[in-house]
Formats: C-alpha cells, structure tokens, sequence
C-alpha cells in the first residue's frame, strides 16, 4: 500500500468514526417524543441516577435538576440544572426561576440555592447561566450572548483592539445541533484526556481530542474555540431580582 492509498483509507475511517460519533451524540441530544407534555431537556448519557427534579418552563421547554448537594444542614442547595443546548439567551431566566421554584418545594427547609444551567451534565465548558437565590432575591448570571451581543462580537471580528492587534474571535452565533454535537465530542475528548495526562497543555489535549474523536485538528479547534466564547457559565451580564417564595 503506497503513501496516498494509506491516506485515503486512514482518512475513511476517520470520516465514518467522525460520523458514527456525530449520530451517537445526536441520539443523546434527540428530544422524546411528545405524549402530552413538552419531554424535558435531554441529559447526558453519563447522567444515570433519575433527576431530582423535573419540570415545564412553556410548551417546548422542559428541565431537568441534577446532582443536588446539600449543606449547612440542608439550608443551602447546590445542582445542575439541565436545559436545551440551543435554549434562547431570553429563556434562561423563566428556566432559572421555574427551577428554583421547585427545588424550593421539595426542600422547604433551604434558604440558599445556587445552580448551573448547562444543557449536559459532564459538559466542562457548556455553563449557560448561573443562578443564587437567597431568602427572596436572586442574581442570574449570563452564560450565552444575547443577540446584540453577537452582533456586537461579530463586529469586531478583523479590527484592531486597543493595543492594535487583530481581533481574531470565533464568530458567534446560536448553535445547531450539529456544530453543539460536535463541539461536545471534543470538549468531553479533552477533558478525557485531561484526567488521564494532567499535565498536557490545552494544545497537546486538542491533538489528543481530535485524534480520539477523528476530527480533523482544525475543525476540532475551531469547534473548541467556539465551545468557550459561546457558553462561558457568567461572561455575558447579570441581573439581580426579587424572587419571594414561601
């Protein structure tokens, strides 16, 4: 077998390992179907244990609550709560609140409750939000851009920034469930690797994640790179409310 052969085989069996990995992750990400209520948002193949708590933002959005923790004897609630990957940055706050509320009812002892809103559980780098309540007010942090946000990112794209260098950004926008699949494959890949080699820098753990998840080394950075400026956990603004419930 010469050189070029060798490449266009190699170069198959990453197309259909890239591929068959793509399906596998769009099978976790697929909604159920509809009997009656909106199916709450897909969890992660690595979330086994039942969810804490479910419930319904509006028709189409559903939610999940997972790995609760408690402290200071069950004052304070720690989770995850579990949304939709391509959630609206405006329906994060009905979310937050919807889910808050209803951890409040199963555990009327808390005064304090802090969640991550993230659409997988073992997504290291998929924060959407993050929400603390405390006996009646509560501060939401914005993981994802709003629209004028992007716009405003996307904008700056190929100007020069203050010390007149290049702006050189992913260019942001509202993922599809492919290019979400994709960028998930690769972050879980890396943190994979991570755990196994901790002392590999992020650019050894990209080559590690495309070679695992046979994705070609430009296309898994560009979907790492898009990964961290789309959901950053808290980089796109706050807001601070009254939230009063019994």
């Amino acid at each position: 077998m010469n050189g070029r052969t060798y490449k266009l085989v190699t170069g198959i069996i990453s197309l259909f390992i890239a591929l068959f990995l793509a399906w596998r992750i769009g099978l976790w990400l697929e909604p159920a179907p509809q009997q009656g209520s909106p199916a709450p948002a897909v969890s992660s193949p690595a979330a086994k244990e039942p969810p804490f708590v479910t419930g319904t933002v509006k028709k189409d959005l559903g939610f999940e609550v997972r790995n609760v923790a408690f402290s200071d004897k069950g004052k304070a609630v720690a989770g995850i709560g579990i949304v939709r990957f391509d959630s609206d940055r405006s329906e994060l706050k009905a979310a937050a609140v919807a889910m808050v509320t209803k951890l409040k009812e199963q555990v009327p002892a808390a005064e304090r409750i802090t969640l991550t809103l993230k659409p997988a559980v073992d997504c290291p780098v998929c924060a959407m939000a993050e929400v603390a309540w405390d006996r009646g007010t509560a501060v939401l942090r914005y993981g994802i851009p709003s629209l004028e946000q992007m716009e405003a990112a996307n904008a700056r794209i190929g100007t020069k920034d203050e010390e007149g260098k290049p702006v050189d950004q992913p260019r942001l926008y509202r993922p599809d469930r492919e290019t979400f699949a994709a960028g998930l494959a690769v972050t879980l890949a890396m943190d994979a690797a991570r755990k196994k080699n901790p002392a590999l820098n992020d650019e050894q753990l990209l080559e590690q994640a495309a070679a695992a998840t046979g994705i070609n080394y430009v296309v898994a950075r560009r979907h790492r790179d898009f990964m961290a400026a789309y959901y950053t956990a808290s980089g796109y603004g706050e807001e601070t409310f009254t939230l009063p419930l019994p």
